[in-house]
């Protein structure tokens, strides 16, 4: 069992990140514009901390700057896809697409550690693929929703990616990787400048201000922590606590409806990511 402290760590991470659906959403900032204010508040701040002990720089190695060059890139594509997934979708439905990571974790585990995937595994897959398809409004990509669906499908595998290329990484401190991970996501995200569109009123401001701060300073510098330490069947059940408290934020400050159909399509989500992650788990066990 691992600290109680480690446990708490990794909910207080997924609390903050939360409300990410909810700001994204009602900010009349683009997808770009969104991802260069967070990354720029995120990157100055974790500079400032890695800047009090430069030698912790001068340490990485030439294969470790790569693994932290390939981690900023892929986060910020999940960034950008995730994003994205909000502003076609609903704040609602573009979480319950990204929880989607924990199945498809699958087939990066195959992919990479050649871990065979069971019967059950598949069934998991094609229920959390059903989860999603509940809750489209129709099977086209002409449809905002259905698209969203898709984009945010493409986000989640990109974010199962993550805890993987951490644990490759582990050498690495925490602040290390995160330094590493939101300052190459910036230069990724730096040739969209163009895109970018800054005439926004001060309230926008605020929410890039704490989407930069809360929402990713805290919530992620805890979460590289706790997806790094913990083993990845706590990270994965406790993910899943993200999906009921964006409904739930959805549901106050964006009135979004909270229907019989997006209960359904999350609970098949959760219900066979649950049910996958501690099978396999107690499967290693065995």
């Amino acid at each position: 069992m691992p600290p109680l402290s480690l446990i708490l760590v990794a909910l207080t991470a997924i609390v903050a990140m939360s409300a990410v659906p909810v700001l994204v959403k009602s900010t009349a900032a683009n997808e770009v514009t969104i991802g260069i204010a967070r990354l720029v508040i995120a990157a100055g701040v974790v500079s400032i901390l890695v800047a009090v002990s430069p030698a912790r720089l001068r340490a990485i190695r030439a294969h470790q700057w790569r693994q932290l060059a390939v981690i900023g890139a892929v986060f910020a594509v999940h960034w950008l896809t995730y994003f994205a997934s909000i502003k076609m979708a609903t704040a609602v439905i573009a979480a319950t697409a990204i929880a989607t990571y924990g199945v498809q974790y699958l087939l990066l585990a195959w992919w990479f550690n050649r871990e065979p995937v069971r019967g059950a595994e598949w069934l998991a897959m094609l229920a959390c693929l059903g989860g999603c398809a509940v809750m489209v409004p129709s099977l086209s990509l002409s449809d905002s929703v259905t698209a969203g669906i898709v984009v945010g499908l493409v986000s989640g595998f990109l974010y199962a990616c993550l805890p993987l290329l951490h644990q490759r990484a582990a050498a690495l401190s925490n602040l290390q990787r995160t330094w590493g991970q939101f300052s190459f996501a910036l230069l990724c995200f730096l040739p969209l400048w163009p895109l970018a569109d800054w005439s926004l009123s001060n309230t926008d401001y605020l929410q890039l201000l704490t989407l930069g701060l809360l929402c990713t300073v805290v919530a992620h510098g805890l979460w590289v922590k706790a997806s790094t330490e913990l083993p990845p069947v706590f990270t994965g059940i406790i993910y899943y606590v993200y999906i009921p408290l964006a409904m739930i934020s959805s549901s106050v400050f964006l009135d979004e409806a909270i229907t019989a159909r997006k209960l359904l399509g999350a609970g098949m989500i959760i219900g066979a990511s649950t049910l996958v992650t501690l099978y396999r788990w107690q499967r290693s066990r065995a």
